[in-house]
């Protein structure tokens, strides 16, 4: 009896035994269940470079056609645009990007050529214009390698297919209502090229120099803004520009401003540039009244006696910069008139028509007098209510220009012969449509 129960004891602390280990292992196994049930950290990296990435397709399409009664009437017609890459930003400091350019051509006569929308011999472009770090703190930005700038005289100038582009490194941000950039830049990329070069080289001077840049803007308020800018490119050339904006009212409604401009620039160092005692200078006004969809604008710009302003690094912030003529020559003295209308008023949502003239009161002796007549129309197609929702992001501009020179040169005391008027037309049709979307999205 005894041994019995004693066989009796060890079975029963076996069954618990085995039943104990059960337990531990149902244990086990909901712990691990409950693991596999928990939501997996999101890789950052992956999430940098692919989720929260931004994606960037812009399509153009852009037709090019001057004609006048001189030696040259470039024209083109291209298709291409960008694909640009972001990243977002790892760790919160650390980002990467890149844009690939390109524009090819689908008609292009060879003794044409000069648009800007193609190489000089109307070969296509394909260049990756940028490609760049940046690092941030707060609200100051570092960029390195290829990159936009986007200053008033160092800029994409972005009226073609493929804009201005530059290497280098520059800082940015913002303290208050003030914000600045500094930048150092060794090469550019211009409209027509698909290499980037040395900045002296830019204007065709055979020695490597660097740019030094600068800029601050100051908002105190919406209804005034000021700006300044000087860039130097040593034994080349230095030039400052600065503006001033006040406004009363709302910039997209009804509002009136009145806008300030001072340019100066000069040789420096050997002044390989333009040639010793190079000095040029401008200054200009601006009014506009907003009311209702009618814009009306006047503007007026003054350029010193000695030389014209040089623009070579991007679009000139001047005024009366036309579609065809750039109103800075010697003693140049020029009047802006223009207006702007939505048509959303009479039922043609989208649509936006421009006309501006621009005409010289006075010129130096032996220039040729200038009065051009511009004319615009850009429609978004995003304003169609019924339109699909691929349709949105396609715009298309249309450009039309007429510039009326009375000669092409003084007419001598030695000669009776009538002076050639010059006349210039200008058309450009332009289409746009650009997608973005994140890593997510796809």
């Amino acid at each position: 009896m005894m041994a019995a129960g004693a066989n009796g004891k060890t079975r029963n602390r076996r069954i618990g035994a085995l039943l104990i280990a059960g337990a531990m292992m149902l244990a086990a196994s909901d712990r691990a269940c409950a693991t596999d049930a928990a939501p997996i950290e999101p890789d950052p990296i992956r999430a940098a470079f692919f989720d929260d990435a931004t994606f960037t397709l812009r399509l153009r399409s852009y037709l090019f056609d001057m004609s006048h009664n001189g030696d040259n009437n470039p024209a083109a017609w291209a298709l291409g645009g960008w694909a640009g890459y972001q990243t977002g930003w790892i760790e919160d400091i650390l980002q990467f990007g890149a844009v690939a350019y390109t524009s090819q051509p689908l008609w292009a006569p060879e003794d044409r050529a000069g648009s800007l929308l193609l190489l000089p011999d109307q070969d296509g472009i394909s260049v990756l214009g940028q490609a760049y770090a940046a690092l941030r703190y707060e609200n100051q930005l570092l960029t390195v390698y290829r990159q936009m700038v986007n200053q008033p005289e160092v800029n994409p100038h972005d009226n073609r297919m493929v804009p201005n582009t530059f290497e280098g490194v520059s800082l940015a941000g913002q303290i208050d209502s003030l914000s600045y950039y500094a930048g150092y830049l060794t090469r550019m990329k211009t409209r027509d090229s698909d290499h980037f070069v040395n900045m002296a080289h830019v204007v065709d001077v055979d020695q490597d120099q660097p740019m030094y840049l600068g800029g601050l803007s100051y908002s105190p308020s919406k209804d005034f803004t000021a700006q300044t800018s000087l860039y130097v490119v040593p034994n080349l050339l230095a030039s400052s520009y600065t503006d001033a904006k006040w406004m009363q009212g709302e910039a997209d409604g009804d509002h009136m401003s009145l806008s300030g401009q001072f340019m100066i620039q000069s040789g420096i160092g050997e002044e390989l540039m333009m040639g010793p005692d190079f000095q040029s200078w401008m200054v200009g006004v601006l009014g506009e009244i907003k009311h209702g969809n009618l814009t009306l604008m006047a503007g007026y710009t003054a350029n010193g006696t000695d030389d014209a302003w040089q623009y070579p690094f991007g679009m000139w912030p001047g005024y009366t910069n036309m579609i065809i003529g750039v109103f800075t020559r010697a003693g140049e003295q020029a009047v802006l008139l223009g207006a702007t209308y939505d048509a959303a008023d009479i039922g043609l949502d989208g649509l936006t028509l421009s006309a501006q003239t621009a005409f010289d009161t006075h010129v130096a002796d032996g220039l040729a007098h200038w009065n051009e007549y511009d004319f615009y129309a850009d429609y978004s197609f995003k304003a169609i209510k019924t339109a699909p929702e691929w349709l949105a992001p396609l715009r298309l501009g249309v450009r039309y220009a007429i510039l009326d020179s009375n000669n092409v040169g003084p007419r001598t005391d030695e000669t009776d012969e009538i002076p050639v008027r010059l006349n210039s037309n200008e058309l450009r049709v332009i289409l746009n449509y650009e997608v973005q979307f994140t890593g997510k999205e796809l």
